[in-house]
């Protein structure tokens, strides 16, 4: 779902009788927070995408400090639940859901609207600002993915899964950060190569 929702332009000049003038703004936000950055949009911009009033975003959200953690947050579920499926999708086997993390990857860094990982472009833009609500989201965040990672790790067999899950994490920002530039599966196959290694090296074989 995730790559399709916005390659399919959700949230940006879209306009449905079904959404919430909320929900408007928040699919907006995040799907031109995530393409162009959150200091490079302005308050102006998001709400004519969107088409709401400036009273809408100050009645549902406060300021935009609180709509970029919002967005963020939208962002999040949506990966994280995208991810899910595709592990899903592999059944149970322990090493087809593995190799399914790098799969999904692969097919996420070669979508039309692949921007890199919002979470982490958030990250290093708000590094100067501590107290932005979105650091909150941004922890959050990594959390679970460490969590999907361990529990992926443990079901392969591993004797040290919080240690192999730390070494997929870095290995999938990594390629995360290098597909960014190239748009091509090449560093989820890379990435997969080193994660193959690291499992077989966790499981003592």
């Amino acid at each position: 779902m995730f790559p399709l929702l916005w390659e399919a332009g959700y949230g940006v000049n879209r306009s449905t009788t079904s959404e919430t003038p909320r929900q408007r703004l928040l699919n907006t936000a995040t799907a031109l927070l995530d393409k162009e950055g959150i200091q490079s949009v302005g308050i102006n911009r998001l709400i004519a995408e969107a088409g709401v009033a400036l009273m809408t975003l100050y009645r549902q959200f406060g300021d935009k400090d609180t709509l970029v953690a919002a967005s963020l947050e939208h962002w999040s579920t949506d990966w994280l639940q995208w991810l899910t499926e595709q592990l899903d999708r592999r059944g149970d086997d322990p090493d087809a859901r593995f190799n399914g993390l790098f799969d999904a990857l692969g097919d996420w860094f070669t979508s039309d609207r692949f921007y890199g990982s919002f979470i982490a472009s958030a990250a290093t833009e708000l590094r100067g600002e501590p107290d932005h609500p979105a650091h909150r989201v941004i922890d959050g965040h990594r959390l679970a993915v460490r969590q999907l990672l361990e529990d992926l790790a443990r079901a392969t067999g591993s004797r040290a899964p919080e240690e192999l899950a730390s070494q997929l994490q870095v290995l999938i920002d990594g390629a995360i950060a290098t597909a960014a530039f190239d748009r091509s599966r090449t560093p989820a196959e890379e990435a997969r190569t080193m994660a193959l290694a690291a499992k077989a090296a966790s499981r003592g074989s």
